[in-house]
């Protein structure tokens, strides 16, 4: 497994507690990774550990932008075995965009904080609601947005969370006026966006997530920040 950033984890009353931030974060050409010290409850849509499970690893894996694989699953858990990571145990992704195109921020709400990871890239941007003038052709994941929150989450907030988060992603690209290359209509994300809501279930109960609630809007608020960022070290190293 490779080595893991020290990050904030005290004993306290017996048990355990500890908070996921950025110092968990270990940063590579081929990867942005995250291990935590307790498996984590998440809903994601990765490749490898995607909908609902306990997991303690996070991988964002870099691959060319060409990347074609009959069976990507399997790759990708093949790939995240020969770094160390176990697939059973790992949620994993893949991007074109670069990871040191990264973008993350550490927010502390009100009993509860979260850490908001993104790498965005908008080479494939599309307008959701003009989608189908686009062929059927799946590229490797541009928009990928990890929520980690220091909380216990209802069931209920982690569907909220991945509405709000989804909405702050849009309005970043509306603000940086990206265009549908194909309609010429301003895109709402990319072709193969993917998202990730981890949580403790430790702490402050969390029963909701929606825009004007106090997780809401640190979601909101860091998921725009962080693609708004990121999309912009990618523009730049586009322009190169």
């Amino acid at each position: 497994m490779p080595e893991m950033k020290k990050g904030t984890f005290t004993q306290s009353g017996g048990l355990p507690h500890f908070e996921i931030n950025e110092s968990f974060l270990q940063e590579s050409e081929e990867f942005i990774a995250l291990t935590s010290p307790i498996p984590l409850k998440t809903l994601s849509s990765a490749v490898v550990g995607s909908g609902t499970g306990l997991y303690s690893a996070f991988v964002n894996r870099h691959v060319n932008k060409n990347y074609c694989c009959s069976d990507h699953q399997r790759e990708l858990a093949e790939y995240l075995r020969s770094r160390g990571f176990e697939p059973e145990e790992t949620v994993g992704m893949m991007t074109a965009v670069f990871p040191k195109d990264v973008s993350y921020r550490f927010y502390e709400g009100n009993g509860f904080s979260v850490l908001i990871v993104v790498t965005a890239g908008v080479g494939n941007a599309v307008d959701a609601s003009n989608s189908d003038s686009h062929p059927l052709h799946l590229t490797p994941g541009t928009i990928n947005t990890w929520v980690f929150v220091n909380g216990t989450l209802a069931d209920e907030a982690f569907v909220q969370s991945i509405m709000t988060a989804t909405e702050a992603k849009t309005k970043a690209l509306a603000e940086l006026k990206v265009i549908d290359r194909v309609t010429g209509t301003v895109a709402t994300g990319t072709s193969t966006d993917s998202i990730l809501i981890a949580a403790t279930q430790s702490g402050k109960e969390l029963p909701y997530a929606g825009t004007i609630t106090e997780l809401g809007r640190v979601i909101g608020r860091g998921v725009f920040t962080c693609t708004h960022e990121s999309i912009r070290k990618s523009m730049k190293r586009r322009m190169k």
